[in-house]
């Protein structure tokens, strides 16, 4: 079996990371893999081992010999999109081209779907008054696959849920303080890791006025809260790290540039905490499985007329003075479940019932007192501590008893007309 995988992220890594996860987890099957990416996900192949190819979005339509030379020279028997909505909307966005020109070869098409688009309209609130239909070609596939987590565990229609993650980020005591002690932690500190994508920050790109504002000024709001816990928190901020955060407390804060897959799973494996501002943050969905604590922010709330602020104050029973004084310098917020889009009612079937909120901790972000509680009691408390890492077992015995990857997928292999060796 060869499979050649699509995986057209810009910025986020978390497609190469499930695309990756796929074709560690399906060697055992005799499976081939070759990778189809974009420039940002070239280091993490290079040191994956397998082969690739880098295509960029100013080629245009000359990816379609390209791609006729790969499906010559590698002879795949399957194709996978990693992810259905990365795969479409970078194609037809940024390269200009019909995506669906893949069919022309005649091999089976499996899309990794981690939004479970059937549970939707194909359609996402991305910004106050922005809506985007999204192509439904997906409905006519006969398998994807649904990454656990952030998928439901449960088996529908076709979609195939798997396991994402072939290994975790748990590390022994010895390395854990091998480390924290290199970045100067002592044993009794506590280390608090935070992602945030180069898609999360501004660019040079048009975008929405609101999506701007909030990619802009929510590191600020982010940094006023870190600044409220105890004296003992470390802060380890890998990439391209805003201003705001850099300027937490020094000699606590650790801004790193960009390493290596390995190192930054030992980063992981070292942190007292994750904080994530959606959901599907890669980093989170890894925090349960290397026993870590985490805890996502999102808004439900639009603060954006006459009244709105009072109204919260009502809600949450005050607000507090850095979020009162970030609200007046900011403007209309709207709600957000994947900062600094919207995508909140998009993402409602997605997280309904879903047992992975169960295994991490959630505030909104506009709760300023209870978003620091929470994340200094994940720090410091034990009860809270220990109660969140049996949440964390349970909902990984939960995922772990689902069935071995490579028969979800030759499963999905089949109903796609894909034959397995």
């Amino acid at each position: 079996m060869r499979l050649l995988y699509f995986v057209l992220t810009p910025q986020g890594l978390g497609e190469v990371v499930i695309a990756l996860s796929l074709a560690r987890q399906l060697e055992p099957a005799g499976a081939k893999s070759h990778f189809v990416v974009l420039p940002g996900a070239e280091a993490m192949l290079r040191e994956s081992g397998h082969p690739y190819t880098v295509v960029e979005p100013s080629m245009g339509d000359a990816l379609y010999p390209v791609v006729d030379d790969l499906v010559a020279q590698f002879r795949p028997t399957g194709l996978i999109l990693a992810d259905y909505f990365t795969y479409w909307v970078i194609a037809e966005g940024q390269f200009h081209l019909d995506p669906w020109f893949i069919y022309r070869y005649g091999l089976p098409v499996i899309p990794v779907d981690q939004w479970e688009w059937d549970r939707t309209d194909f359609t996402i609130d991305i910004a106050p008054g922005l809506r985007r239909p999204v192509n439904p070609k997906l409905l006519d596939m006969p398998a994807r696959l649904h990454p656990v987590p952030l998928s439901h565990l449960e088996r529908r229609g076709a979609g195939y849920p798997y396991r994402l993650l072939a290994e975790t980020d748990r590390i022994g005591a010895a390395r854990r303080r091998e480390v924290r002690g290199s970045l100067g932690i002592d044993d009794g500190d506590r280390m608090v890791l935070l992602p945030i994508s180069g898609w999360q920050q501004p660019s040079g790109r048009p975008a929405h006025d609101s999506v701007v504002r909030l990619a802009t000024h929510t590191p600020d709001l982010l940094a006023g809260y870190l600044r409220q816990l105890p004296a003992g928190t470390h802060f380890v901020l890998v990439g391209n790290v805003p201003d705001a955060l850099r300027g937490l407390p020094a000699g606590r804060t650790h801004a790193l540039p960009p390493c290596s897959a390995r190192r930054y799973s030992a980063l992981l494996g070292a942190a007292d905490a994750v904080v994530a501002l959606t959901p599907p943050a890669m980093t989170l969905l890894r925090s349960v499985f290397a026993d870590v604590a985490g805890l996502v922010l999102t808004n439900r709330y639009t603060v954006a007329a006459d009244g709105d602020a009072d109204r919260l104050d009502a809600e949450l029973g005050g607000l507090g003075p850095t979020v009162r004084g970030w609200l007046d310098r900011v403007g209309p917020v709207h709600p957000f479940r994947l900062w600094p889009m919207s995508f909140f009612e998009f993402m409602r079937p997605l997280l309904a019932a879903n047992p992975f909120l169960d295994a991490v901790s959630h505030a909104e972000i506009l709760d300023e007192a209870g978003v620091v509680a929470t994340l200094t009691a994940l720090l410091y408390d034990r009860p809270t501590q220990d109660r969140m890492a049996a949440a964390r077992d349970r909902y990984a015995a939960a995922v772990a008893a689902l069935p071995d990857t490579v028969d979800v997928f030759a499963a999905a292999a089949r109903a796609a007309g894909l034959r397995m060796p």
